[in-house]
């Protein structure tokens, strides 16, 4: 199936260590960079693109390891992630930027804003439920659907299903989804590489320094979207706790009854905290 990126143009660049996938939207106002989460790829925030495209020149890539971007495997760190997005901004996006990631797109987000070099076209991050856990990750985050279904994708794409068997398991598994949802995860899943899928689904896959301390070297404005720790959300509440530094400019909120993937299980909700942020941001 064709990318659900309709208006957009793609691209391809070479950041010297990997080639970068992307796609860029109507120039229709401010830059908006969207980063996807782990098994995703960069058309994953399709429920919100006609409201963002209205605003916003969005460009959204696929991140490495992802979609039609290199695979480098064994490097797939957050700091590896960072200097891909560092690149983008300078080289693509170009111009003052927002940078909006979702689960892994937002500890990457972070590893970047965060780097000594952080790039001057950064204006604010939006990180949506983002997957960030020290040495020490919480055990209920073992437990959330998010990681069965990581274990439920691995086993799939270790068979080595066709993107049609993939699809109709993937329906199976998942009933309630929209019909669109499973032969656009299945050409994900197939795309990916498998390394990087085998890591996020036993655990290991790490993203690099303790939350608290990479948080605190961002001197942006920051918003953080929490979804619902009894809905799927992977921050329990406690835990979020211990992360967050106290200072002007760093806002947090959470969307009661939604799941991990909120861009697309509560587009609408998540929309009506993010759009009057994003537009504050000048």
């Amino acid at each position: 199936m064709p990318l659900l990126l309709n208006g957009f143009t793609d691209h391809t660049v070479n950041t010297g260590e990997v080639e970068i996938a992307y796609s860029v939207g109507p120039d229709n106002g401010p830059t908006l960079l969207l980063l996807h989460g782990v098994t995703s790829r960069r058309d994953s925030f399709t429920m919100l693109l006609d409201t963002l495209t209205k605003d916003y020149r969005v460009i959204t890539i696929d991140q490495r390891g992802h979609g039609y971007s290199g695979h480098t495997p064994g490097h797939y760190l957050t700091p590896d992630h960072g200097r891909d997005i560092r690149f983008v901004l300078k080289n693509v996006c170009k111009e003052p930027t927002l940078v909006w990631g979702h689960s892994m797109g937002g500890a990457n987000a972070v590893s970047m804003a965060g780097a000594s070099d952080v790039p001057e076209q950064l204006r604010a991050l939006v990180l949506e439920d983002p997957a960030m856990f020290g040495r020490v990750r919480p055990a209920s985050t073992a437990k959330t659907p998010s990681m069965s279904n990581f274990q439920i994708n691995l086993g799939l794409a270790e068979e080595g299903l066709s993107t049609e068997e993939m699809t109709q398991r993937l329906r199976a598994a998942n009933p309630n989804d929209p019909d669109w949802v499973a032969p656009w995860k299945a050409e994900c899943l197939l795309q990916m590489d498998i390394g990087l899928l085998r890591m996020s689904a036993t655990g290991e896959y790490k993203h690099g320094g303790e939350p608290a301390d990479s948080l605190a070297k961002i001197e942006c404005p920051v918003l953080l979207v929490q979804a619902d720790p009894i809905a799927g959300g992977i921050l329990p509440d406690d835990y979020l706790a211990t992360m967050l530094p106290d200072r002007e400019g760093f806002s947090t909120t959470k969307i009661e009854g939604a799941g991990h993937n909120i861009n697309r299980e509560e587009p609408e909700k998540l929309l009506a905290v993010v759009m009057p942020w994003l537009a504050a941001q000048g």
